[in-house]
This record gives structure tokens, C-alpha cells and sequence, in this order.
């Protein structure tokens, strides 16, 4: 787990280590349903971005629906479609967004990133894996209408579901010493960030 720290905390130090893949303008300015397909279709080759869209992105995420992603989800319960994973490291921060869909994509506030990793089959199993373990989190998770960043050496989990979105947040020190009750959830969230990673390298 430390060692698996240390080398994400490089990449952020590093900021272009990797870049933010082309998502060809009309996914950043069309509607939230276009950007959704648009992600899932993007060519997966790295190319430096001119500004970094960070923000922009990551409220993207907030703002994704279940009928953006073309989901039929029951009235009568609370659903996870989404997680959005923010692990701050030192002034960085990495922002993992995974739907129910399999879609995953992962922004770096330094710069860069990798945006429709959910076309590969080993990101889109393991973001569904993510996402529908979130679903036994949701109780320990409260209701939320802001998304702030985390302070410094926090993890957030923001669960997207069909009554509202939720959130929970956890010291990095407790993952290490492994007496987090959030643990599961991160290892996930993790194994979602590395396969991100592993075809960005591709």
C-alpha cells in the first residue's frame, strides 16, 4: 500500500507524466450526454493538453447523469452510478471517476491525465467492480450538495446515486495502517487508477 502511494505521489509531483488525451472540443462543450459517449469513444492515445481542464472535468463528473449514461435505475431505492475519487498528495490531487457503465477516466490537477479508459476491458471491469462495491458504502456516507477538494493527505469517495450524492472521506495514514473502515473501497478505487494507468502506457 505505501509503495503503491509513493509511486502515484511521483506521478502527481511529476504532472505531465501523463497527458491529457484529445477529447476533440465537442466533448468538452457539448451537452452532458454527448461528453458521456463522447468519453467512452475517445482514441486513447496521450497528447498534451494547451490548459489544464481539471476543473472543468471534475465538475463534468458531478454533473453526469443516469439518463447521460443511459441508465434505467429503480424509484424506490438508492442506486451508486458513480464514484469520483479524490486522493490529494501534497498540493496534487488525482480525481478517479467510474460509472456503472464500466467508464473510467482519471484527471490530475497538475496536469494530464486519461479520459475513456472504460473501452478497455480490463478498466471497465474493474470500474463496475468499484462502483457497485460503493453501494455497500452508502451508509457510511452522508448527503452532500458541495464537492470541495480534500484537505492535504485525504481520500474523499463522492457516490453519485439517483436520490443525490453522497460522500465520505478518510485519512491516507489509516489505509496504511490499514484500520480504515474505507479500505475496501480505496483498494477498488486504486485498482482502478492503476489499470487507468497501465493502458495509458500502452
Amino acid at each position: 500500500m505505501k509503495m503503491t502511494y509513493i509511486i502515484i505521489g511521483i506521478i502527481l509531483a511529476g504532472g505531465l507524466v501523463l497527458g491529457l488525451m484529445s477529447y476533440r472540443n465537442k466533448s468538452v462543450t457539448g451537452n452532458d450526454k454527448q461528453i458521456s459517449k463522447n468519453l467512452e469513444t475517445t482514441d486513447t492515445k496521450i497528447q498534451q493538453a494547451k490548459e489544464n481542464p481539471f476543473e472543468e472535468l471534475r465538475n463534468r463528473a458531478f454533473k453526469t447523469t443516469p439518463e447521460d449514461l443511459e441508465l434505467s435505475l429503480p424509484d424506490n431505492k438508492t442506486v451508486v452510478y458513480g464514484v469520483i475519487m479524490d486522493w490529494e498528495m501534497g498540493g496534487a490531487v488525482a480525481t478517479t471517476v467510474s460509472y456503472q457503465t464500466g467508464d473510467a477516466s482519471l484527471y490530475l490537477s497538475s496536469g494530464g491525465g486519461v479520459i475513456g479508459g472504460g473501452q478497455h476491458k480490463n478498466v471497465n471491469s474493474v470500474a463496475k467492480q468499484f462502483v457497485n462495491l460503493a453501494q455497500t458504502f452508502i451508509d457510511k456516507a452522508v448527503r452532500t450538495e458541495t464537492n470541495p477538494l480534500p484537505e492535504k493527505n485525504f481520500i474523499k469517495f463522492y457516490l453519485l446515486t439517483n436520490k443525490g450524492i453522497y460522500v465520505g472521506q478518510e485519512e491516507m495514514k489509516n489505509f496504511e495502517n490499514n484500520s480504515s473502515a474505507w479500505i475496501k473501497l480505496f483498494e477498488e478505487g486504486n485498482n482502478v487508477l492503476s489499470e487507468l494507468r497501465s493502458v495509458s502506457e500502452k
